[in-house]
């Protein structure tokens, strides 16, 4: 018995060899795609020896539109940042010949609506709001819901639940807060590349924040057009929110589910998003805060032309907090939002503003998200 077990082993150690041969090492074996250099600059680096173009562009400073790398004479390109790029977390691009390659490197990612992108983070004090911390967690679940608004189509979206939830859910119910993504990303990008749930998470741990229930819905539908002009009903993700996401969630989680302890938040589609469904329902939120976003000059005139009515609600003057936030005058929504701002000026629309420095990315809105959450439920 034991010589015919021998020579089992044997046989299937053999054919292993067989289904798998020796591999001829190469520099990828080794290779670190993102590496941060004594004097504070990045170096990218990728193998691609039969390429003959290799860019990589993302958030980094340098980022957009990117670097050209250079290709060694083993086969591994690189580049390295002009300048040196600050503790944070970043994402990052490859192009290889042009087509977008996913660096097999790294499997930290950002999810979005066509893809994934990579992601980097640079430790340092003030990168650590943003971090995993040693603090209670929260939870984040997928969900799947059928949508009667658009059809009976099955979509999904994302639910943080805060640290202890199972315990408080017995005892009370929570407030809710809408979180709302931009063009091109989906309804996991505020807690991949968004950090979301670890902001949160290091808020509650400082007692900055209320338990609340965070809601992240999609904001593509999959219904062609741009849905950008004024007035919810003209998005069908608006409308989606309005009338299936809201009951949904007020059905299926223990919310509070007057004004008073509703918010709404978004970036970017999503703050446009954020504010046709306020200013068209301002019954249903108390707190709204749009970032870098503002309505294009031909909405503008049509509110001006078609929605007065809408613009002098006075329930509108009584959200608790209506903040913009921008990321600085190189945030490519800038002069829209100055414009837009100048429009409620002359409604007589009350609002706070906050200027930025991080631009049009997640840089930016993981730092509205840190202010806006304290100020939430209180």
């Amino acid at each position: 018995m034991k010589n015919t077990l021998t020579a089992l082993f044997f046989l299937l150690g053999s054919l292993a060899f067989a289904q798998f041969p020796n591999r001829t090492p190469t520099p990828n074996d080794t290779l670190k795609s993102v590496q941060i250099q004594e004097d504070g600059k990045l170096k990218f680096s990728i193998y691609a020896p039969k390429s003959s173009e290799v860019r990589v562009s993302g958030d980094f400073t340098g980022g957009f539109p990117g670097l050209t790398l250079e290709k060694s004479e083993i086969g591994v390109w690189s580049a390295t940042t002009s300048g040196p790029v600050s503790p944070d977390v970043y994402t990052y691009d490859f192009y290889v010949d042009d087509l977008k390659v996913f660096d097999p490197k790294n499997s930290l990612s950002k999810e979005s609506n066509s893809g994934y992108s990579n992601l980097f983070e640079i430790s340092g004090e003030e990168n650590e709001f943003q971090t995993l911390q040693d603090v209670p967690h929260g939870r984040v679940e997928k969900v799947w819901y059928k949508s009667e608004t658009l059809d009976g189509v099955t979509r999904r979206l994302h639910v943080y639940l805060p640290p202890n939830y199972d315990e408080i859910s017995k005892t009370q119910k929570l407030p809710v807060l809408y979180l709302l993504h931009g063009g091109g990303d989906n309804d996991a990008s505020w807690t991949t590349a968004g950090r979301a749930n670890l902001i949160l998470d290091n808020l509650y741990a400082e007692g900055k924040i209320e338990p609340m229930i965070v809601v992240m819905p999609a904001g593509h539908t999959g219904i062609p057009g741009f849905f950008m002009g004024a007035g919810y009903w003209q998005d069908p993700a608006c409308r989606d929110l309005v009338h299936t996401v809201i009951p949904f969630i007020d059905s299926n989680y223990p919310t509070l589910s007057d004004r008073e302890h509703r918010a709404i938040a978004g970036l970017s589609m999503g703050g446009v998003q954020t504010l046709n469904t306020a200013l068209w329902n301002p019954e249903l939120f108390s707190y709204v805060f749009p970032m870098s976003t503002g309505y294009f000059p031909p909405n503008i005139q049509e509110i001006k032309d078609k929605h007065v009515d809408v613009m002098t609600n006075k329930e509108i003057n009584n959200f608790k907090v209506f903040k913009i936030y921008m990321g600085g005058e190189t945030d490519i929504a800038y002069q829209n939002n100055l414009n837009m701002m100048e429009m409620f000026d002359g409604f007589g629309i009350s609002y706070q503003y906050q200027n930025g420095s991080y631009a049009h990315t997640f840089r930016e809105w993981r730092r509205n998200l840190l202010d806006l959450a304290p100020l939430l439920f209180r």
